[in-house]
């Protein structure tokens, strides 16, 4: 009898733990009800955020199968997440993405496949836009230094990400680096605000923020971005330098040069976009 006892307490203590249910998540499909407001939908979402009945039960890597542990239904709420200034153990939650739910029947031990739909939240707005569609607002930074080359648009197919044209930096012995600047100001307001971008490079490049301040110029260079020569996406977090300088009225910075041992060197860029609230 004592033995049985025994045995019924440490069930007690120790109860069954539930089987999951598996959510296959692949990819995010990104829509937008006005593509002229928002610009493109390519997205580089790298990072589910999963609540179940809106608790929360992790960050798991996309593509990915992700257990669900419940003998109920519910609703699952999946947010997505992004790889902060470039760092790639550096995931977060944008905040300018809806979340996507999904409601889910129990059925332990087996998989069910779903892709999330997202969208810009309603209150995110878009102060600055650079597609080199029909232009380009770059204009160099020091136009006196002749070492320095400019951005230009090119509508070569071949160089472009998306539609029909995009930024192009050609780098070479005697144009060896690249300090530009959009021509006309940018309000952002204080707060959470990132700037987007497609990209393509054989050297890197760094973005950066100018304004001024009490009568004076001030830049930063915020982040660097690294060679890549299939077309990427970086997410660059803005809100520290607007926190710092907060004048509602900045210009999007973008510098390059030739590494050691380079003798020509290339950046394209597409789709740049500043969001904010």
């Amino acid at each position: 009898m004592l033995a049985c006892c025994l045995w019924q307490s440490c069930d007690i203590i120790n109860p069954a733990e539930t089987v999951p249910t598996y959510v296959q998540i692949d990819s995010f499909v990104m829509t937008t009800d006005n593509p002229t407001a928002t610009g493109t939908v390519n997205q580089k979402i790298l990072t589910a955020w999963i609540y179940f009945n809106n608790s929360p039960l992790g960050v798991y890597n996309i593509p990915g199968r992700i257990p669900i542990p419940t003998d109920k239904p519910g609703t699952v709420q999946i947010g997505a997440g992004i790889t902060f200034n470039g760092l790639g153990d550096y995931q977060i939650l944008y905040p300018f993405f809806t979340f996507d739910t999904m409601y889910l029947q129990p059925s332990p031990g087996k998989t069910v496949n779903y892709t999330p739909k997202i969208k810009y939240t309603e209150a995110t707005t878009f102060p600055w836009k650079e597609d080199f569609e029909t232009g380009n607002t770059f204009i160099k930074v020091n136009s006196d230094n002749t070492e320095d080359t400019s951005i230009v648009r090119t509508a070569d197919k071949s160089k472009v990400f998306e539609g029909g044209g995009a930024g192009y930096i050609v780098l070479d012995s005697k144009h060896p680096s690249s300090q530009n600047i959009n021509n006309t100001n940018i309000a952002i307001k204080t707060g959470d605000a990132y700037l987007e971008i497609n990209y393509k490079c054989n050297t890197p490049f760094e973005i950066g923020l100018q304004t001024t301040k009490n009568g004076a110029l001030v830049y930063e260079y915020i982040a660097g971005v690294k060679p890549n020569e299939k077309w990427n996406k970086f997410y660059v977090s803005l809100q520290k330098f607007i926190g710092t300088y907060n004048t509602n009225a900045y210009r999007v910075m973008i510098k390059t040069n030739l590494q050691v041992g380079q003798s020509d060197g290339y950046v394209l860029l597409d789709n740049m976009k500043v969001v904010s609230y």
